[in-house]
């Protein structure tokens, strides 16, 4: 593994290039997505943990994206497979890149979802990424309630607070 510093700024250029690859290459760049999310765990020493969470995290997260794709709220060209790997590498950098969020109070990891979490959907709206059928103004009112539970709720699962089965040394 790299110096631990180093994987921290791995983790966040992976996140940040899976998100631009995304939002601009939709589907087109999924190989570069699976590359930097098989990367992470060839680099970590956390790899059980990581996988474990990893999953949890995505999974609640790809849910709350597809009943807003159901509901409405989103709607895409083609099925988003780059939004899968997105929350992938989202959920791996809640335990490196974006830890310092687990130090801060919960009232205030509300607000940065809220309002984060929010402008990373109304950006990817401006970059024809997903349709807002409702508008800019509805869909950033729903996204920031939604952001605002789900972010304080994704930072306790990466920590590991509503994980069961995890062995002591898996959470190393």
């Amino acid at each position: 593994m790299p110096n631990p510093k180093l994987f921290i700024i791995l983790n966040a250029l992976s996140f940040q290039l899976v998100w631009w690859a995304g939002v601009l290459a939709g589907n087109q760049l999924l190989l570069l997505s699976i590359v930097l999310v098989v990367s992470h765990f060839l680099l970590s020493q956390s790899q059980r943990l990581d996988f474990q969470l990893m999953c949890l995290c995505a999974v609640i997260g790809m849910s709350v994206d597809t009943l807003l794709t159901w509901a409405g709220v989103f709607v895409f060209a083609d099925t988003p497979y780059w939004l899968a790997l997105l929350w992938l590498v989202f959920a791996l950098s809640l335990r490196y890149s974006l830890v310092f969020f687990q130090r801060i109070a919960v009232s205030l990891q509300a607000l940065f979802g809220a309002v984060f979490g929010t402008l990373s959907y109304i950006a990817g709206a401006e970059f024809n990424a997903v349709v807002l059928p409702y508008g800019q103004w509805v869909s950033a009112i729903v996204l920031a309630v939604i952001w605002s539970v789900l972010f304080p709720v994704l930072l306790m699962v990466s920590r590991g607070e509503y994980t069961r089965g995890l062995t002591q040394e898996s959470r190393q």
